[in-house]
């Protein structure tokens, strides 16, 4: 099975060219000039990745063809509208949203307080019709190693702060080297997230041969490594890492100094702006459900996460970890994070909205629900077992005993059955 279906490419200008995948088109970066009109390509966050031979790719593409298209009809079907009875006042804001017109902090606040079953259909349709209209049935897969849980701070909410009691571990770059080929080779997966907790003992120098390394395997390089310097971000992008997963928190300062002690709020802007400069695919976002979090606190996280031009919007909720001093935090409701999804689609229309992980956490259908609320991503841990145990950054985490085949071939199941294909989102 594989996470991406080629496309040809059908006009270059310039960095830019238009790939084209059974007469839909779209924009992508070219990462490396050595392609022409009518190559046929991988694509993925909207980056060529790598170019393949016409007779593999026409091989491929024969096994898509009707599945494409039946899929992109599964998708109309499951996007639409239906009636629901609302308040004429809601009404008015999601009309304002079909319309693509500006919505207030007050309409924004108004989506986030819906709670009436009828409410919540449409508002969740709504997003999902947005989705589909503009970037039709495009989803994004990518594989996620964990490799350490070892991390120098000592943030409140996180399960593998640095005085946690846990079992630590750190795989060697060969051991994160095989579990990468596994994940392209035998998985199909063409972009990997590589996750760590701040680890230094990964030096700069280790970093960039871990990447020079995977990049040989013609996938796009996914970093989540948290605060680095920024020249050592810089080598990582020069050695062929192209996009950064890298969270602000919340954006009330007051409460991420507390939550994370010695941490630097305008710092981490700055390092998550910097690495938006130098050409990553930028993934930022929050954490839902912090102590004293206010609605307004969740509305500015969006805008904040908007302003700072992210490619992907990644939010998640705060799942109490035994051991920390949020232990004892109220679990958040699904729907609280569903309408966040929603309201950012219907805020960001061109926005790469990430089902994460944690979300799955709270129910065992939020993957699926996530999408149908207007997201169009998703992460899969690929994390070799005997490691991915012990990455414990919250409990109850549905993917610790599942074997990585089953969640590939589950996933596989749930996108198709809501109409979802593999093609690349574009840009």
């Amino acid at each position: 099975m594989c996470y991406a279906i080629p496309g040809q490419i059908v006009k270059i200008k310039d960095r830019l060219a238009v790939v084209d995948y059974f007469g839909e088109c779209r924009n992508v970066l070219r990462d490396f000039s050595d392609v022409k009109i009518g190559d046929f390509v991988y694509a993925q966050g909207g980056i060529i990745i790598n170019k393949i031979p016409e007779g593999e790719a026409k091989e491929i593409l024969e096994f898509w063809q009707d599945k494409f298209f039946e899929l992109k009809k599964i998708d109309r079907r499951v996007s639409k509208i239906h009636q629901s009875k609302v308040s004429d006042n809601l009404l008015a804001i999601l009309q304002k949203v079909n319309l693509n017109q500006k919505l207030a902090d007050d309409d924004l606040l108004k989506l986030l307080n819906a709670s009436a079953e009828q409410e919540l259909k449409l508002v969740f349709e709504t997003a999902n019709n947005i989705r589909q209209k503009e970037h039709d049935n495009a989803c994004c897969v990518h594989g996620i190693i964990e490799f350490s849980n070892y991390c120098q701070n000592n943030c409140w909410y996180c399960g593998i702060r640095k005085s946690q009691k846990i079992d630590r571990y750190r795989m060697s770059l060969d051991e994160i080297i095989k579990a990468a080929k596994s994940a392209v080779n035998k998985l199909g997966f063409k972009a990997l997230v590589l996750q760590s907790g701040e680890d230094n003992w990964y030096t700069e120098d280790k970093l960039v041969r871990l990447v020079k390394e995977i990049k040989k395997l013609n996938v796009l390089i996914f970093l989540s490594i948290g605060e680095r310097p920024k020249k050592t971000y810089k080598k990582l992008y020069e050695a062929g890492a192209r996009a950064n997963l890298l969270r602000f928190e919340i954006s009330n300062k007051k409460i991420f100094q507390k939550l994370r002690p010695g941490a630097d709020f305008d710092k981490r802007l700055e390092l998550i702006e910097y690495t938006k400069k130098l050409g990553y695919i930028l993934a930022t976002g929050f954490l839902v459900g912090l102590p004293n979090e206010t609605s307004d606190d969740i509305i500015n996280n969006i805008k904040l996460t908007k302003s700072l031009k992210a490619d992907m919007y990644s939010f998640g909720p705060l799942i109490p970890a035994a051991g920390t001093p949020l232990k004892n935090q109220k679990k958040v409701d699904k729907n609280l994070l569903l309408k966040i999804i929603a309201i950012t689609r219907s805020l960001d229309r061109q926005a790469k909205i990430l089902v994460t992980t944690a979300l799955e956490t709270l129910d065992k259908n939020a993957k699926r629900a996530g999408l149908l609320a207007g997201a169009n991503s998703l992460m899969l841990n690929i994390t070799p077992s005997n490691f991915r145990k012990k990455y414990i950054i919250y409990p109850g985490r549905p993917d610790m005993d599942k074997e990585i085949n089953q969640s590939v071939k589950e996933t596989i199941n749930l996108l198709y059955s809501i109409g979802r294909a593999p093609t690349d989102v574009g840009i």
